[in-house]
């Protein structure tokens, strides 16, 4: 499954976009659809009370593009239905598959000629660096084995997701945190430094790395008259890395101003190697390091440059800055050649462990785990120790799946699961000891894939009963992108109606008889 998924992902990433299919085809003249929907469609969304408050009630062709640019989630959301089959609803007339083809293509060519892409498919060509990308790039960029930002700000999230590029914004006070983030990279750069074999004077000693960002100059000796000439070797190597792009001469000139400004302050004879470290706090803190930039092409709709698909890979795989061999073949233009390879590769690297511990971690929705809280009286066992082996067992089944490309079906049917002692005497299942945690097939599979996972039951439920409501919602929204629509305000909760007795199973059928939740529960029930 798992290099199915991300080559299809990826691959749209890196391949030439393709101009829509209705590109060539003439402009849907409005004229032609207005029939259809005031045949299929305005009898339920139109008037002075739309349902939903949805209105597709269009007087012209520009009060389309009128509301287009207003919201075209309108039409996102038109184009999901229609292509389902539940818009119209059954007990209406249903257009022919001819006339829903037309609909669907008046919708795309509309966005397209209002937006020049459908919006909903677009890639933000620029994105901050979410607070794990960050760290990571640091860690990476100085060869750190590890590197901390705890007082940066924790990201938005939307959709699930703290990597909504519309939601990553960057406040003055987020600023001057990471300037501060910055200070300490270099303040941990610098506890690197020993006694430089290069420093040419007989009289003191200079300290500065020997390794890393300083490779360059390793075995360029330290002169009165060269600081600059080595801060720039440092910078031609360090740049590119940091920008994740080639660098134009001008660009390092810029950041020579800052070695220019610290060696005044200084004096040449200085005793730490501050002109470098100036130049490496600066581009710590430029937008072509914090923000990951895609350039727009002169010819429009084209395909992204090989230096920004080994971004795209590196950051959807490692939550991280390409490394060297992406480097390098994006820059001999190798590297769209090599992607399946180079995902293979990647995957198997310890940093692909952020692609489960970030992706697959919001995606889940594991985070609330942490916010779980099963009545003590009722769940005695539950503990903190409890709750992160439910996080671990899930972690390395979703790790599993991806780094050996493993069937996607194994989501829904796994006949096997990972556990430690702790967690299998949970399950009741024997013959598992210690805190290492193993992999374990299930015997006549009483359990199967990630619906009985503990964490998912966990996370679906409230504090004291199982509820296979909340765990309907959940697969809906999580498994199937299609969460049903917000039960209406006069429509008490399944608790707190005294006339729903019996099992839930019988609680939730009197529940489907409501005419107020049938049209939710027939879909979240089953």
């Amino acid at each position: 499954m798992g290099l199915v998924l991300l080559a299809y992902g990826l691959a749209l990433a890196g391949s030439s976009t393709a101009a829509p299919a209705t590109a060539s085809v003439a402009r849907t003249d409005f004229k032609t659809v207005a029939p259809l929907l005031r045949k299929y469609c305005t009898d339920c969304h139109g008037g002075s009370e739309p349902e939903n408050g949805l209105s597709l009630e269009f007087a012209d062709g520009p009060e389309v593009e009128r509301r287009l640019l207003k919201d075209y989630r309108v039409f996102k959301h038109m184009t999901e239905r229609i292509r389902s089959g539940k818009m119209p609803p059954k007990k209406k007339a249903q257009p022919s598959d001819a006339e829903r083809n037309v609909l669907l293509t008046w919708i795309d060519q509309e966005l397209v000629a209002v937006f020049g892409a459908r919006p909903f498919g677009q890639v933000a060509r620029v994105r901050r660096l979410t607070r794990v990308e960050y760290v990571n790039t640091v860690r990476d960029l100085f060869y750190f084995d590890d590197f901390k930002a705890d007082d940066l700000p924790p990201d938005d999230i939307g959709y699930g997701f703290d990597s909504i590029a519309d939601l990553l914004t960057v406040s003055p006070g987020h600023l001057e945190q990471y300037l501060a983030t910055a200070e300490r990279a270099i303040a941990q750069l610098d506890k690197t430094a020993k006694v430089s074999r290069n420093w040419a004077a007989k009289d003191g000693t200079y300290s500065e790395p020997d390794d890393g960002v300083f490779l360059p100059i390793r075995d360029v000796e330290l002169r009165f008259n060269n600081n600059q000439v080595r801060v720039r070797m440092v910078l031609e190597r360090f740049l590119p890395r940091a920008y994740r792009r080639p660098v134009a001469p001008e660009e390092i000139d810029r950041m020579m101003e800052f070695a220019r400004l610290s060696l005044a302050q200084e004096g040449e004879s200085f005793i730490r190697p501050k002109s470098t470290y100036a130049t490496l706090r600066a581009a710590l803190s430029s937008p072509y390091f914090l923000y990951r930039i895609e350039q727009d092409s002169p010819q429009g709709i084209a395909a992204i440059n090989e230096f920004e698909l080994a971004s795209r890979l590196s950051y959807f795989l490692w939550s991280s800055m390409p490394d060297d061999e992406l480097f390098s073949l994006a820059q001999t233009n190798h590297l769209r050649v090599h992607q399946e390879e180079q995902v293979r590769r990647m995957l198997k690297d310890p940093k692909a462990r952020a692609l489960t511990e970030n992706f697959a971690e919001q995606w889940l929705h594991l985070g609330g785990l942490k916010k779980a809280a099963p009545d003590p009286k009722l769940f005695p066992e539950f503990d903190e120790k409890l709750r992160q082996d439910m996080r671990e067992e899930t972690r390395r089944f979703v790790a599993r799946i991806v780094e050996e490309d493993r069937s996607i079906m194994e989501f829904l049917h796994a006949d096997y699961t990972f556990l430690n002692e702790r967690l299998a005497k949970h399950y009741g299942v024997p013959a598992v000891s210690g805190d290492e945690f193993r992999l374990v097939q299930w015997d006549n599979k009483p359990r199967g894939g990630l619906l009985t996972h503990a964490s998912i039951l966990t996370l679906s439920s409230p504090p004291t009963r199982t509820s296979p409501v909340k765990r309907g919602v959940w697969v809906l929204e999580t498994l199937f992108n299609d969460p049903p629509s917000p039960p209406p305000a006069e429509v008490p909760p399944l608790e707190e109606s005294a006339a729903l007795t019996g099992s839930v199973r019988q609680v939730l059928e009197k529940h489907r008889q409501n005419a107020q939740c049938a049209g939710c529960q027939s879909k979240i029930d089953p």
